[in-house]
């Protein structure tokens, strides 16, 4: 684009690179709209190809008539290969283009789950499903790249909050869409028609639409206002392998990982194992089941976007205290829900306990990968969220078998939610140890 005299904007990091006040605006709005706002549209009708498993799940262990545990496996399998695939999605998306990951990732997922819904055995389930998994792993870390071209760390914390909210859209979506095609149509059809209807075109319009960094829609590169060391030190650490070592070399990245793993065992217990557990325990019709376990994705919907305000307008850019603060109110909500059961609590405050631990757990897990972009910086920003994902879906996957053991040996929901409430203790110590 023609470069007009600059001036002083709104955007610090938008000053001095040789923008006038019009196209500071300009690229603004794009940053904002069709990449940000984009991404979290694509993102919300991603989870369709993942989700649907857990909300399906009561259907699937009495059609094939499978035990729990086996049920579990079926979720942890997906969630390993998740693991793998986001492990190597970061880096690959920084030399081989954002937007080209997330094209394969949408177009891998429809196919794979069309592909689920037609097998009559689970063995041949658990295949694609897990080649699945490895696909669906391709999108979120090489997203909070794409962004974190757009975005300095002084603003990155709001960019990526609303981002990491699709996150918890995505779980509304999925819990409305899948949830009732499996109550009127069965399990197969909540494998096929959401992703052909929904997330296949929103993959092509999110390709078509946005940018990878701003010299690819005509923008200069914004100025870096608070370097980190990986994004300082040029782009000698950044290649190949190198990227992984910088990262798993700094003992404070990897405690907010091991951090994040621990939260993400109860995010995901929450996610696979909430609409079993109201199945069981609520008395009520399992056609109901999605409809009366929707407060959780309404609380993880809107945990990230408060929490990454937060952390970037009241703590100024730092991540830990939203984490901590988050981590330790997960606790207290995680340990009521374990020790009350449903039908003592009753349905109302159950929702209402379903919507604050969703906030708090997808709150503090967004402010976690804002703390990895900026650990990566706009050079590895991808590869950090990536390494990060990859400690997470260990713990994710760990849960379903985990999980669902426990409940085919003892029985004992009190015990799976008094568990996931230590683990989001031990995630707010290491955070507080890890703390910038």
């Amino acid at each position: 684009m023609s470069l007009q005299p600059e001036v002083h904007g709104k955007w610090a990091e938008l000053t001095g690179i040789g923008l006038n006040t019009d196209q500071q605006t300009r690229f603004n709005s794009f940053r904002f709209w069709r990449v940000v706002i984009m991404a979290s549209v694509f993102y919300s009708f991603y989870y369709l190809g993942r989700l649907n498993w857990g909300i399906a799940m009561p259907w699937i262990i009495e059609d094939l008539g499978i035990s729990k545990t086996t049920a579990g496996l079926g979720a942890s399998l997906l969630l390993w290969s998740y693991a793998a695939g986001t492990f190597l999605s970061g880096r690959l998306g920084e030399i081989f283009g954002q937007r080209r990951l997330c094209l394969v990732g949408g177009i891998g997922t429809t196919i794979m789950n069309i592909i689920v819904a037609l097998q009559t055995g689970i063995t041949a389930i658990f295949i694609p499903w897990t080649v699945n998994g490895f696909i669906q792993g391709q999108t979120y870390a090489p997203i909070n790249g794409m962004i974190s071209n757009w975005y300095p760390k002084s603003g990155r914390g709001l960019a990526t909050g609303i981002f990491a909210t699709s996150m918890g859209l995505s779980t509304i979506v999925t819990w409305a869409i899948t949830g009732w095609a499996v109550a009127t149509h069965g399990w197969r059809w909540a494998f096929i028609w959401p992703l052909v209807v929904f997330t296949l075109p929103m993959t092509i319009i999110f390709y078509f639409v946005s940018r990878d960094k701003p010299e690819d829609a005509g923008f200069p590169p914004y100025k870096v206002d608070a370097p980190v060391a990986t994004e300082s030190s040029g782009k000698v650490k950044a290649k190949g392998l190198g990227a992984y070592a910088t990262l798993l070399t700094d003992w404070r990245f990897l405690s907010m990982s091991i951090a994040s793993f621990s939260a993400y065992i109860a995010r995901y217990g929450l996610l696979t194992w909430m609409p079993l557990y109201y199945a069981q325990t609520a008395g009520i019709a399992m056609k109901n089941v999605p409809l009366m376990t929707f407060g959780l994705p309404i609380g993880m919907a809107i945990g990230p976007v408060i929490g990454g305000w937060v952390s970037d307008h009241v703590f100024k850019g730092k991540r830990w205290q939203v984490v901590v603060i988050y981590a330790l109110l997960a606790v207290v909500v995680l340990m009521i829900i374990g020790l009350v059961p449903v039908q003592t609590m009753g349905l109302t405050w159950g929702v209402v306990m379903q919507l604050i631990s969703g906030l708090l757990v997808l709150g503090l897990v967004g402010s976690l990968f804002t703390a990895a972009c900026d650990v990566g910086g706009r050079e590895l920003a991808g590869t950090a969220v990536g390494t990060m994902n990859f400690f997470n879906y260990l713990g994710a996957g760990l849960q379903g078998v985990i999980i669902g053991a426990v409940l085919d040996i003892t029985g004992s929901w009190m015990a799976v939610w008094v568990m996931c409430a230590a683990l989001m203790g031990v995630a707010a110590l290491l955070t507080f140890v890890a703390k910038e």
